[in-house]
Order: C-alpha cells, then structure tokens, then sequence
C-alpha cells in the first residue's frame, strides 16, 4: 500500500520522504512551535531577553534553532500527522517562505525607520535620549511620589529619603535620588531625581509651583549636555510637568513621533 494515502499513516511513524530539515522552525522558532506544539521552541524565549556574559545566550539561541530544523517535521508530524506527505510538505515550505520573509523584510525595515530618524534631523538622537529620560522618570515619580506620606512635613532631604526607599539599585546623595543598574557585580548610574521644596510657610501645591523635581542624566562632567526635565507636585503627591517637560513625555521613547 502506499504511504501517500493518509488511511494508513500513524503519528508514531514520520514517512522516508519528510525526514528533512524544516526551515519555519527554525527561522521562526517559538512562532512556529505555538502552532505546532512544539514546547521546546519556547525555550528560546529567555534567550532574547536575558542577555549572558560573551554573548552567549545567542550562541545557545543559534545552536536551539540548529536542533529545532532537524527536529521540525518530526514535532510538526505529531499534529498534521492525518495528512498527505504532500500537503504536508506544501504547509511546511510555506511556513518557510514566511520565515524568510520576515528575516528579511523586518530587518530593512528597522533599517529604514532608523535612516528617516537620524536624516529626519541631526538632533533627533540626542532628543530621544533626553525625552526618554523625561518619560521614564515621569513614571516613576507618578508610581512613587503618592505613596510618600506627610509631604509638606518633610524636608526635601527627608522627602527623597522616603521616595528612594519604595525603589531598588537607588543611591541618595543630599536631595537627590540616583538610580542605578547593575551589570555583574558593578552597578551604573543612569540619572537622577533631584528634590526641592521652595516655600515651608507654605504646602506644596501645583498652582504655586512650589515643590519641584529635576530628573537629569548622572554622566561624567563634560561628557555631553543633557536637558533637566521638571516636574511639579502638591501635597498629595500629584505631579505635573513643565510645558517643555510636557513636550518631552508626550514623544518619550515612541520613534515614529520623530519621523
């Protein structure tokens, strides 16, 4: 009897004719292993956002997809296994085609948004990293400032010292927060929250602008300039920014706002 009819095929048995490489699982790993149910690929997943020491989690990653090619049509074969060797075959070159595809194609396109946005203008770089400064630190005052009690009681050294305390990798230097990243064993700093309170007769209150938070980059003097995003805050701990700030939140880090 032949083969080719699905009537005598069984999952237990992969045909002659499909033990071949399956390029889908390996260009698009854990995509094509959702559908084919093949848990394995999703240990790629750690991979991509964990980054090891020497660049090794892409070394794994390569030898992962490696061994996904030779295993594809065996995994892919335990859910289509009803099927023809034909039709088989026929999903699993356009699994293929997809995957090089989108190996090719996304990548000129990443290519192409990154040329508009350095030829859109020579600043938009060093704006990108400052409005990213501006929106991340606008988030954290906005997740940590309300949960600091009593603020018009406290000085601005005592304020920063509460606000440090609700966040990791921080370090308080006077009035100013610093946070941190660590990479091994050593930590770098990124920027800083640096807090003010203008009037003690007085609580702090958005209309009068009177308690303010400067966020700036922590970099070697002379390095570069950075712009300081400001921010106001009341005693209940709401926050708003400076117009300029405002503008620099509103683009942050969305890139297609600087096309």
């Amino acid at each position: 009897m032949s083969t080719n009819n699905n009537i005598y095929q069984n999952k237990k048995t992969l045909p002659t004719e499909l033990k071949a490489f399956n390029w889908g699982a390996f260009l698009l790993t854990f995509v094509w292993g959702i559908k084919f149910k093949a848990w394995w690929t999703l240990l790629v997943i750690p991979l991509i956002w964990f980054q090891l020491p020497l660049g090794f989690n892409w070394i794994l990653f390569g030898a992962l997809q490696i061994f996904f090619g030779f295993k594809g049509n065996e995994w892919a074969y335990q859910v289509d296994w009803w099927k023809k060797p034909k039709d088989f075959q026929a999903t699993q070159i356009k699994w293929a085609i997809a995957g090089v595809a989108i190996n090719i194609i996304v990548p000129f396109i990443i290519l192409g948004i990154g040329l508009r946005f350095v030829q859109k203008s020579p600043d938009n770089v060093s704006n990108f990293i400052e409005n990213t400064q501006c929106a991340i630190s606008y988030n954290k005052i906005q997740k940590g400032l309300p949960k600091v009690r009593q603020i018009n009681s406290l000085s601005s050294g005592e304020l920063a010292k509460q606000f440090a305390a609700q966040y990791k990798d921080t370090k308080l230097d006077g009035t100013t927060v610093i946070f941190s990243i660590k990479d091994g064993s050593k930590s770098y700093q990124l920027y800083g929250l640096t807090f003010s309170k203008l009037g003690y007769d007085k609580p702090c209150d958005l209309k009068l602008e009177n308690c303010i938070i400067t966020s700036s980059y922590v970099v070697p003097q002379g390095l570069f300039e950075t712009r300081e995003c400001t921010f106001f805050f009341d005693s209940q701990g709401s926050v708003k920014p400076n117009t300029q700030t405002q503008k620099a939140v509103e683009k942050g880090y969305n890139i297609f706002k600087y096309l």
